[in-house]
């Protein structure tokens, strides 16, 4: 894992926090026809990137930490496929300081906020999973990825379309708060061919 800190200062406008991560879903295709998502080549891997992104920064802005962050430290661990859309994306959480960068599995619970998992070996992501469990770190595993026990949020693409699943123990024992809107977006469906 290279241990290059790549860091992007972010600030969001004041606004609308119920609406950002449903817009968030309706731009990247969650509540869209499959067929936004059928393009096939470069563009809609880099459109599926930036979704990725998008959602990350609307769930981000759905979570409030037991004491408030100046900065939320958004760290990516692991191989992931949507990291440059992360780290490039313009900011999307609701007058949150966004820092993103990558981090190797030992210090993510030292100076991270949020983990962002990508692909990791096995015994890697237990070590992560045990070192943030319980504590007040938002974890979201990447679409495509293996979605562990503790995990609070897993990102999907099912069916062409981007949606997530949440882990309510996870979150509970975290300490995190998440509006409930958030939750409810994960509960639905898409539309149905």
């Amino acid at each position: 894992m290279p241990s290059s800190h790549c860091h992007r200062q972010r600030t969001a406008p004041p606004a609308l926090l119920a609406a950002l991560l449903l817009a968030s879903l309706f731009a990247c295709g969650m509540l869209a026809p499959a067929t936004a998502w059928a393009q096939g080549g470069a563009a809609a891997d880099a459109r599926r990137q930036a979704d990725v992104a998008q959602v990350l920064f609307g769930i981000i802005s759905y979570v409030r930490w037991p004491v408030a962050r100046p900065e939320v430290r958004v760290c990516m661990v692991g191989t992931t496929r949507h990291g440059a859309a992360i780290v490039d994306t313009p900011a999307s959480s609701m007058g949150q300081r966004i820092r993103v960068k990558v981090q190797p599995v030992a210090g993510a619970v030292h100076e991270c906020d949020v983990v962002y998992m990508g692909s990791l070996p096995e015994n890697e992501r237990e070590l992560l999973l045990t070192q943030i469990i319980g504590k007040p770190i938002l974890s979201v595993s990447e679409p495509g990825t293996a979605c562990p026990v503790g995990t609070m949020f897993c990102l999907r693409l099912l069916d062409a379309q981007l949606g997530f699943d949440v882990n309510l123990d996870a979150i509970a024992r975290s300490g995190l708060r998440v509006h409930p809107n958030a939750l409810q977006i994960a509960r639905r469906k898409g539309p149905q061919p």
